[in-house]
């Protein structure tokens, strides 16, 4: 099939991202990569010599999937030497294939939360050199010295030069003034938002993610810079104190929100905080069971937490942690994120769709172009074979996928 510049989609049954039941019989009629009408029936389609008709009876129609959450970053496992010692242009290289792979299943936007290549990546997709995803870019994301994006030297010897030039997605800033300058030289260069380490993340042990890596003061001129320019900030958490520390100092995005076994979770306060300051959460709930770290079952702590704040109203979007193709699987492993929303978090498909949807558009800054078919959207559309309001496992099979289409392109 090829599509052309206006077009209408006919005879679908239509989840339009919004939450509620499906609408069967619809017709979505799509110009210059944009959706002009949504409307019941085939009545609504008007003729003429330059609207194509796209007949998709039995088929089902739902926005792009958003992935709020991941990294292009070009490595393929999960060992820092590779991270340091392969050359930056293989891993760029290597990154138009996972960005590839990543829009075959159906994600037609990303949010990249720490990368040396996602601005150049996200230009090359732009400008139609490469395929891939709409990508909401940050650059290097910023951790303080023997933070959680920093690398242990006492094992690796890696001098400052090496780690400036080489490391996948993180820059080392210490004291409010450096943290300042970074943040305006990734403004510079191009990023739609910043990403920041307000925890460690247990890479070792003086990564431990029961940790807070910045002080109120260092948190809070991240935040001042980005929002002076009008950028979002994403804050990497994995305990209730650093949480409760990005609150405070106005973070847009809680970044996996996770607690080791046994920690104190969210509690009804912090969620009515969220809820409050329309703070989203990205759980990233696929990157427990993979790698030398991989997991049987979350700790019920964990799950009671997110149930919590499910309960108490705040915001999920879905997000994965993709990092390695050996390690997180681009495309296949961002879809079984869904799964897991639904299998371990108890929502309904419907509530995991909207995840990855709606409140993904939200999470990401782009609510008003993308994430709903809605129309004055741009036209990123999924046409299924299956429904996957009623069994989530139909994104996970790529088959599923009949069409993709991005800004009214079709792209599978």
């Amino acid at each position: 099939m090829k599509l052309e510049n206006e077009f209408a989609l006919v005879g679908a049954t239509l989840i339009d991202g919004n939450g509620g039941p499906p609408r069967r019989d619809v017709t979505i009629m799509v110009k210059d990569g944009v959706i002009q009408k949504v409307a019941a029936g085939k009545r609504g389609v008007k003729s003429g010599p330059r609207l194509q008709r796209v007949d998709l009876d039995g088929r089902f129609v739902m926005p792009g999937l958003i992935d709020s959450h991941l990294h292009f970053t070009g490595t393929a496992s999960d060992d820092p030497v590779t991270w340091l010692s392969e050359p930056n242009y293989l891993r760029a290289i290597r990154t138009v294939a996972q960005a590839h792979k990543v829009l075959d299943f159906g994600f037609t936007t990303v949010r990249c939360c720490g990368s040396r290549c996602d601005v150049y990546l996200r230009q090359a997709i732009e400008e139609g050199t490469v395929a891939g995803p709409r990508i909401v870019a940050c650059g290097l994301g910023i951790c303080r010295t023997g933070g959680h994006g920093d690398i242990r030297r006492d094992i690796y010897q890696v001098s400052d030069e090496v780690l400036n030039e080489t490391h996948p997605w993180a820059q080392r800033c210490d004291g409010v003034e450096e943290i300042r300058k970074a943040v305006r030289r990734l403004i510079n260069q191009g990023v739609d938002f910043i990403k920041f380490w307000m925890s460690g993340g247990d890479a070792w042990e003086k990564d431990r993610n029961d940790d807070v890596h910045f002080t109120p003061e260092e948190a809070g001129a991240i935040v001042q810079e980005a929002h002076m320019c009008r950028l979002k900030v994403a804050a990497h958490c994995e305990n209730i104190r650093a949480i409760k520390a990005a609150i405070e100092v106005g973070v847009d995005t809680i970044e996996h929100a996770d607690m080791i076994a046994g920690a104190p979770g969210l509690d009804e306060e912090t969620c009515r905080r969220l809820v409050k300051k329309n703070i989203i959460i990205v759980p990233t709930l696929s990157v427990y069971f993979v790698g030398a770290w991989a997991v049987k079952a979350l700790p019920q702590n964990v799950v009671d937490s997110y149930k919590l704040a499910i309960k108490s109203g705040v915001k999920l979007a879905l997000g994965t942690d993709a990092f390695a193709d050996r390690v997180t699987p681009y495309g296949q492993y961002n879809a079984g994120e869904l799964k897991l929303m639904t299998d371990i978090l108890g929502l309904t498909p419907m509530q995991a769709i909207v995840s990855a949807t709606k409140v993904g558009a939200e999470a990401v800054g782009l609510q008003d172009r993308v994430g709903t078919v809605e129309e004055g959207k741009l036209a990123d559309l999924l046409v299924l074979k299956g429904n996957p309001a009623e069994d989530i496992a139909v994104l996970l099979d790529r088959d599923n996928i009949e069409h993709v289409i991005k800004q009214g392109k079709l792209v599978r």
